[in-house]
């Protein structure tokens, strides 16, 4: 190995090694802000004293007329048979809902939900609940998940089935009405939920799941540019392995005469690549998996054809 060849590989460990630091900082950041605000002691203020009355209310001074009362609603009057019934229907339906996805019955869950988000029949309220729900099952299972990968083993399909229902829900146009801040709540859940499975995955080695988990985390609204910005550097780490894969794995290929499958392996790669500039990442952090996807195709158009 030369010199110069081993500061590349020196520098490549360092960036890794920063990657997974900022990682690690953005997917658990919640949890240390928890146990921090569960160390500190509330402070105790004193009520500050009721101001002086105004000059023009002093003894003797005309005050001026409190304005009157609103009537209190009363408790005698009957709502609307018809009203009464479509809002019970409406309750028992979004707890229908809401328990199956507590339950992990996403496939029935997405029966009752699709359609009426089609119709339009989800009302703002319903959708800020099943939201609220949609999300604690999010973190619910990217908690089991951390927790099983502790020992050894972990399975990713019910953080990908909530992920996919909240994202549903997120998305549809009524969610757009919800307050700003539920919903950067829950956008940030579903980015940390994303990333983590590509980056699981990519450990893996599954680099062809570990780009799709990537490109979900990028295609999450309202996160900051930090957490896109770890999303495109963990990418493109990716690609580049995924392109050092696809070098060895079309060498077989190509001696056994299989043109075509290797061809479709370089193809998956260089789509990869371009759908990788279109999220905003520069070609001088893809010049490395550009470099490997080139060498890829000079190897299928170089092999002789028998």
């Amino acid at each position: 190995m030369t010199v110069e060849e081993a500061l590349l590989a020196v520098v490549g460990v360092i960036a890794v090694v920063l990657l997974f630091l900022g990682l690690v900082d953005a997917l658990e950041g919640d949890r240390r802000a928890r146990f921090r605000g569960r160390r500190r002691r509330p402070v105790r203020r004193e009520p500050a004293p009721p101001p002086p009355p105004p000059a023009a209310w002093r003894a003797g001074a005309h005050r001026p007329a409190p304005p009157p009362a609103r009537p209190a609603p009363d408790p005698g009057a009957e709502v609307p048979p018809r009203d009464a019934a479509r809002e019970a229907a409406v309750v028992e339906w979004r707890d229908r809902v809401a328990a199956l996805i507590r339950s992990r019955e996403l496939g029935e869950a997405r029966q009752l939900l699709d359609p009426a988000l089609a119709r339009d029949d989800v009302g703002l309220e319903t959708a800020g609940f099943l939201l609220e729900v949609c999300s604690t099952a999010v973190a619910r299972d990217l908690w089991r998940l951390r927790r099983a990968l502790g020992r050894g083993g972990g399975d990713a399909v019910p953080l990908d089935g909530s992920l996919a229902i909240a994202r549903l829900l997120l998305d549809a146009p009524v969610a757009q009405e919800l307050p700003r801040e539920q919903r950067r709540r829950v956008s940030c859940r579903l980015w940390r939920g994303h990333t983590r499975l590509g980056l699981r995955r990519w450990r893996a080695g599954n680099f062809d799941a570990a780009v799709e988990a990537l490109f979900e985390a990028l295609g999450v609204r309202e996160i900051d540019e930090r957490r896109r910005r770890l999303t495109r550097d963990l990418l493109v780490r990716t690609l580049e392995d995924m392109a050092g894969q696809r070098l060895e794995l079309i060498l077989p290929l190509l001696g056994e005469s299989d043109r075509a499958a290797a061809l479709e392996q370089a193809q998956r790669l260089l789509a990869h690549i371009h759908r990788t500039r279109e999220e905003g990442v520069s070609a001088e952090d893809l010049a490395v998996a550009a470099s490997r996807a080139r060498q890829l195709l000079d190897h299928i158009e170089q092999a002789p054809v028998r």
